[in-house]
């Protein structure tokens, strides 16, 4: 009879084990909605730097990249300490603490002093560490893993829609404004997110490893990065994070710049940025979707190859602004398109309990390929307009390249749960 009991279940039921949890949770609209007010203020830095530093401050373009090299740096330096955050003091912590980016990135725009504009770099590059590695880590510990492709291209889409509208709402009151305005502005709305943030954004679930021993802590601190820089799966992808981020800071920089030079208007500006970012949207949730269906390693090379075309194009068309328009939209889409692979694959390589980690290394080589890429296009576009795009094609044949190697590498068999992933 206990048998009998025990195992009847009704025909209809689902059990715990299979049930796969709502894609919209409370947990996650906060969230994004955070995010997407956070990257609206933080977008007018963002899309107007390199136009400000040349129309208002009157400075070369070689200040534009200093400025962004240096955030970049701190960025990179500071997703580390993120990811430590992230997995030992909780997700939360760390996207309030880069939270304050929305702040610190309004005061870019909002200075007239080349010196103090570096100081806010150093500040807006290190909440930038702690916002993307504690956000992605957010989200990789409140989504559903069979629904993590879309959780991805939705969470991407967010930042990309706020960016966009806010890019083009800057460079439109730029115009009849000044930039100052708008940068107080934004920094004003960046701090009423933050507060938002401490009163209503939940804690997420804690990672597996972290559940552990002050010896085990220790343990994370010492060796888990060397643990997972031998593995040759963590290697490769993030060769394939690197290469692409490092053509695209080369061509971030010259794009804006290029279009101003030509236009000189900071409300063309804005509106490239906003419409490659809408174009993109599509793109992600296309990525998302495919993800979902066939897994996000076999997307990594047609993806690779595609950001390659589209740089071979914006050689060919960068004299114009129609060109530029063209070349640098389909780039965004395909770059956005590969960079909502990440997450999945991350959560793949790190199986929950090395998450945090592997948003740290994948991010600290996003800001070292964003400070390379920024002194190149910087220094490059100086000697010749569209220097900074043969040098990202030179990246991106190297990109492709790896894209083959890391498909290679993470093609074997799934292994057991306690055993060390590729």
């Amino acid at each position: 009879m206990t048998e009998r009991r025990g195992s009847a279940t009704p025909p209809d039921s689902v059990t715990p084990s299979t049930a796969v949890p709502p894609f919209w949770t409370p947990r996650l609209a906060t969230f994004l909605g955070l995010l997407f007010a956070e990257g609206v203020a933080a977008a007018p830095a963002r899309a107007l730097l390199a136009a400000y530093v040349e129309g208002v401050l009157q400075q070369p373009p070689r200040l534009t990249s200093v400025v962004l090299a240096v955030q970049m740096a701190c960025n990179g330096i500071f997703a580390l300490a993120g990811g430590a955050v992230a997995d030992l003091a909780g997700r939360r912590t760390a996207v309030l603490i880069g939270l304050t980016v929305g702040v610190t990135s309004g005061l870019l725009i909002a200075t007239r002093s080349p010196w103090l504009l570096i100081g806010l770099a150093v500040l807006s590059g290190i909440a930038m560490g702690f916002h993307s590695t504690g956000g992605q880590s957010y989200l990789l510990a409140i989504s559903s893993t069979a629904r993590l492709g879309m959780a991805a291209a939705v969470f991407f889409l967010t930042k990309t829609a706020s960016q966009a509208g806010g890019a083009l709402i800057a460079g439109y009151a730029a115009d009849r404004l000044g930039f100052q305005s708008v940068g107080l502005v934004a920094a004003l709305l960046g701090l009423v997110v933050l507060v938002a943030a401490v009163l209503w954004l939940p804690a997420a679930p804690a990672a597996p490893s972290t559940a552990s021993t002050p010896a085990t802590k220790r343990l994370w601190v010492d060796t888990g990065y060397g643990r997972l820089l031998r593995r040759p799966g963590v290697l490769a992808l993030g060769a394939v994070r690197f290469l692409p981020t490092t053509a695209w800071g080369a061509a971030s920089l010259a794009f804006p710049l290029l279009i101003y030079r030509l236009s000189q208007s900071a409300t063309t500006v804005g509106l490239f940025g906003t419409v490659s970012l809408l174009a993109a949207s599509a793109a992600q949730l296309a990525t998302g979707r495919a993800i979902d269906r066939v897994g996000p390693r076999v997307l990594v090379l047609p993806l690779a190859v595609s950001v390659l075309a589209c740089s071979l194009l914006a050689v060919a068309l960068g004299h114009s602004i129609a060109g530029l328009f063209i070349s640098g939209t389909l780039w965004t889409m395909t770059a956005w398109g590969l960079s909502i692979t990440m997450p999945p694959l991350i959560h793949q390589l790190g199986r929950g309990r090395d998450d945090g980690r592997l948003v740290a290394i994948t991010h600290a080589l996003w800001s070292a390929g964003m400070l390379s890429g920024t002194l190149a296009g910087g220094e490059l576009i100086e000697r010749a307009a569209l220097a900074p795009f043969a040098f990202a094609a030179g990246c991106l044949v190297l990109t492709c390249l790896t894209a083959f190697w890391f498909t290679r590498v993470t093609s074997g068999p799934r292994q057991p749960v306690g055993e060390e992933p590729v």
